[in-house]
């Protein structure tokens, strides 16, 4: 069954108008993508990056769009992971919020996303797609205290390699006690080694990230967010009002990512201040947009926008970035 002609939970207006923004931007893709592959048949089409720009030699394992949910048409999410392979699907899982908020994907589209995979890869033509699981709130804490049984489900039944935990208050788990939760954790990383579980670094998760380095494990990656950073007080109104991009964890081979404060007007130039801060060549990073993806119109407030998304990839796409595939999970 398609994903793109039912809707499980009966909102056929919403799913209606979802499909029709789904067909544009599926032939704004095509148009595009034949346009630069097919005029000069390699990856990018921008001019090449200078020698002097930090940009030049800097690795981009992944560009993660997160926020994904009801409003976007699984079928559209599969036509432009087929040509653009750096691209990487965040998916935010919060119970109290999923399928009720903007940026929270219903169960029912889930299903539908994996019934449009499997219809396409019964074709035999379907590269892999790569989705991430931001894990907030029960979910979160559930993982922390040892429990792998989401975790497995989603890789399954899914195909999630990539699992974010966010223990923070921002996203509804009390960080006070987050060491105590090592043991167990750490017990859930090694269950499931094909898997990357990315910790979000903050000054609440400090501790615990630390405990991690003492014993890293090699499908352990960290996640920097500025607007993380911000939330958890660090100081706002600086002479620059630039947002803080610290070092990658001194660790090697632990696979690190960078988020929050990126917009499609930035994202340029916020990725040569992220190149600058890991300044070591070899070292890919995957860099992350949310909240710089959505867009408010009459009658939809708050929704994942599209036209971003597509301006993101663009600019990835032409800067022509070495992309190779670092993290454990993903080889």
């Amino acid at each position: 069954m398609s994903s793109e002609g039912s809707d499980s939970e009966g909102n056929t207006q919403s799913t209606g108008r979802a499909d029709r923004g789904g067909a544009k931007t599926r032939a704004w893709f095509n148009v595009y993508s034949q346009r630069r592959c097919g005029a000069l048949g390699r990856p990018g089409s921008g001019p090449p990056v200078d020698r002097s720009d930090p940009l030049h030699g800097f690795e981009l394992s992944f560009l993660s769009l997160s926020g994904v949910d009801d409003s976007v048409p699984p079928g559209t999410l599969c036509d432009i992971s087929q040509e653009f392979s750096f691209v990487e699907w965040g998916v935010n899982f919060r119970a109290e919020k999923q399928g009720k908020e903007p940026g929270f994907a219903s169960l029912a589209w889930l299903r539908q996303l994996q019934e449009e995979i499997d219809r396409r890869q019964h074709t035999g033509k379907f590269a892999p797609i790569h989705f991430a699981a931001h894990l907030g709130g029960e979910y979160c804490l559930d993982v922390l205290k040892g429990d792998a049984s989401l975790v497995r489900t989603l890789w399954e039944d899914y195909g999630f390699l990539r699992i974010h935990l966010c223990p923070t208050r921002s996203h509804g788990v009390n960080s006070s006690q987050l060491k105590k939760h090592l043991s167990s954790l750490k017990s859930v990383i090694a269950a499931l080694p094909q898997v990357e579980f990315v910790l979000l670094v903050s000054k609440e998760t400090r501790a615990l990230t630390f405990q991690l380095m003492n014993d890293c494990q090699p499908n352990l990656a960290f996640f920097y967010d500025a607007e993380e950073a911000t939330s958890g007080g660090a100081t706002k109104g600086t002479s620059s009002s630039l947002p803080r991009r610290p070092p990658p964890c001194p660790h090697p081979g632990i696979h690190c990512g960078y988020g929050g404060c990126l917009t499609v007007d930035n994202l340029t130039e916020e990725l040569r201040r992220i190149a600058c801060a890991v300044d070591t060549p070899g070292r890919p990073v995957w860099v992350d947009l949310e909240s710089g993806l959505r867009a408010q119109r009459p009658g939809r407030p708050d929704e994942f926008d599209l036209g971003k998304a597509w301006a993101c990839i663009r600019t990835v796409f032409d800067l022509d970035l070495p992309r190779p595939r670092p993290t454990f999970a993903s080889r």
